[in-house]
């Protein structure tokens, strides 16, 4: 801006500031302070030269502190993501080691089990041994009762097969009555018959010989009475003989089975005082593994507290680097605030007027909107952010949205190609909220959250540090250089926006 394109006011003060002091007097009392107009013929040559070593002062200072600024803002976003970073690698060391201190436990609590166990089978294997020992004596004993059982059997067999022998000869015996019984009554009924033929002399005979011959048929009757129960014993004799000599067999299977059950609970007793000799051994190295595993999970425990301390001394260490840092950033900042108390021709001065000229523009609609009607001083004011469903990053909306994306965002638009150093030229109410940004960043969404990170950020509260500082600031320019959310660096001059008499937001351009 030269002296020409001055108000006329301010170029009749200058050009009756004849001398230095009234120029100078001029000058300051302008904001901001017009560097770029030249000095009063009146003021001498000394003055130009003044104004020309200002200006080179002003412009040297800002463009140095904006390599400062860069390089601080860098190390400040490096130096936040380092502290991040350490906060999740401690937590996640402090989480395995825990986690293996966790199965540590378990393990020593495993092993104690085990060790119980161990114990308990000793006990049991004890108990089985002298279960073993008794069933090998009693096995044992019984094998005797089986072989006196045994010899019992045969000795009672023998006297069977001699009581069927007497048996057979009874029946032989028997046999022979039988046949001197018939042979008896044949002979009396001969003399019967002979007696009758005698006649009366033979009668007496004949009685006797009557009598002889009942005494034949009653003998032989009894004799087959007896033929049959002798017959009968004889087959009882015979089974019982068949049973004898099985239970005899069978006396010999206990006998051989009670010699091996005998000898099977001794192999028994052998290998379960084998099975407790290890037993004893496996108790014995448990008890030295807990106590190993459990000086080692002190070990851990001690580890980390170690890991934790240390963890907490980096992060504590890093946040201070990271607020030493930002109060460097802040100091470097100061700087460009003062820059913006000198018009020059300078990126910065530019940036300011362009910056001007976009507050107005975009004042100017929103004050239209507010008098024709077409948006309510509620609506624009509307502080009632709606989350919107199935966003990530989450976007909100709220009764302006519309207005702004289809009436302001054109203004973003066409303010932001003035330059291809301009990043974004974006309107934020006093909480941070960007109804709509650039078009540039209003891409469709694509579900993916680091493409939507940075392709589209409108409806989104810019609510850090930085965009609460731009939209809650009252002077009339805040100057700030920071690490966006993508790890850019920027540098933003943003100014308030105000309608009617109240602070709505503010206006942020980001330039390089």
């Amino acid at each position: 801006m030269d002296a020409a394109s001055l108000p006329a006011a301010k170029v009749d003060a200058a050009a009756s500031a004849s001398d230095p002091a009234a120029f100078l007097e001029h000058l300051l009392t302008q904001r901001p302070i017009d560097l770029n107009q030249a000095a009063p013929e009146g003021c001498g040559p000394g003055m130009d030269g003044f104004l020309s070593m200002v200006t080179h002062l002003v412009d040297t200072t800002t463009h140095n502190a904006t390599g400062v600024a860069y390089g601080i803002a860098r190390i400040s976003f490096e130096a936040r993501t380092a502290t991040q970073d350490a906060q999740k690698n401690a937590q996640a060391q402090t989480e395995r080691i825990g986690a293996m201190g966790e199965n540590l436990e378990r393990f020593i609590r495993g092993i104690v089990t085990v060790q119980g166990q161990a114990e308990a089978l000793r006990a049991d294997s004890q108990g089985i041994t002298l279960l073993s020992t008794r069933g090998a004596r009693e096995a044992h004993e019984a094998s005797g009762v089986f072989e006196q059982l045994a010899q019992a059997t045969g000795s009672n067999q023998n006297e069977i097969q001699t009581l069927g022998k007497s048996f057979a000869q009874v029946t032989a015996v028997t046999q022979v009555i039988k046949d001197i019984a018939q042979k008896t009554s044949l002979l009396a009924l001969n003399a019967n018959i002979e007696a009758a033929r005698v006649g009366e002399a033979g009668r007496g005979f004949a009685v006797v010989a009557d009598e002889i011959r009942k005494l034949a048929m009653s003998t032989q009757k009894s004799v087959e009475s007896i033929a049959t129960f002798a017959a009968e014993v004889s087959r009882s004799l015979q089974i019982v003989t068949q049973s004898t000599a099985q239970f005899a067999t069978q006396m010999d299977s206990g006998k051989a089975l009670a010699t091996a059950m005998s000898s099977n609970f001794q192999d028994i007793a052998r290998n379960i005082e084998a099975m407790n000799g290890g037993v004893n051994k496996v108790y014995t190295q448990l008890g030295h593994e807990v106590e190993t595993a459990r000086a080692v999970n002190g070990q851990f425990a001690a580890l980390s507290s170690t890991v934790q301390t240390s963890a907490n001394q980096t992060i504590a260490a890093s946040e201070r680097i990271a607020n030493e840092v930002q109060q460097s950033l802040n100091a470097s900042q100061t700087l460009f605030e003062a820059a913006t108390q000198f018009v020059t021709a300078s990126k910065t001065s530019q940036v300011m007027r362009d910056l001007d000229a976009a507050c107005r523009d975009i004042e100017g609609a929103l004050e239209q909107a507010l008098a024709s009607g077409a948006l309510s001083g509620q609506a624009l004011f509307d502080e009632q952010y709606e989350p919107v469903p199935g966003t990530q990053p989450q976007k909100f909306r709220t009764r302006f949205t519309e207005f702004i994306k289809s009436r302001i965002q054109p203004i973003e638009d066409a303010w932001l190609a003035h330059s291809e150093q301009y990043r974004y030229v974006l309107l934020v109410d006093r909480n941070g909220y960007a109804a709509a940004h650039n078009s540039a960043f209003d891409r469709p969404l694509t579900g993916d959250y680091a493409t939507d990170l940075a392709g589209n950020r409108s409806m989104r509260l810019f609510n850090d540090p930085v965009g609460l500082g731009a939209a809650r600031n009252t002077n009339p320019y805040l100057l700030q250089v920071y690490a966006r959310d993508t790890g850019e660096i920027m540098q933003e001059l943003s100014r308030p926006i105000r309608v009617g008499d109240r602070h709505w937001g503010a206006v942020r351009l980001a330039f390089i």
